[in-house]
């Protein structure tokens, strides 16, 4: 879900709302913004905040499970290669996986 939607689903869920003074087209240039000092803020995804890592402050709140996104898996059925695409969903549903996804800011579904 694009940090937009998951803005305004957080506004309504916590009643505050946001007056922006920039809207940027994706997350990258929403902490660029952040990390070169061109914008005091900005709502970004888990995920992207621990990437940017101590050049921004993150803050929680509980509001946030409101505009959680989901990812799907699924192997194809017509895979040409149907037994490495078994094995790809096999190795992120499965315990390294889920460290991995977890140690990159995933929540558990």
């Amino acid at each position: 879900m694009p940090c937009g939607v998951a803005t305004r689903r957080v506004e309504d869920a916590t009643g505050v709302h946001l007056a922006p003074v920039s809207e940027e087209p994706d997350v990258e240039d929403v902490l660029n913004k952040v990390t070169t000092g061109e914008a005091d803020a900005g709502v970004v995804n888990r995920t992207d905040a621990l990437v940017a890592g101590d050049r921004v402050a993150t803050v929680t709140f509980p509001q946030a499970t409101d505009a959680v996104s989901s990812y799907p898996i699924a192997a194809l059925k017509k895979s040409p290669h149907p037994e490495l695409a078994r094995q790809f969903v096999d190795l992120v549903v499965g315990a390294t996986g889920q460290r991995l996804l977890s140690q990159a800011g995933f929540g558990k579904p």
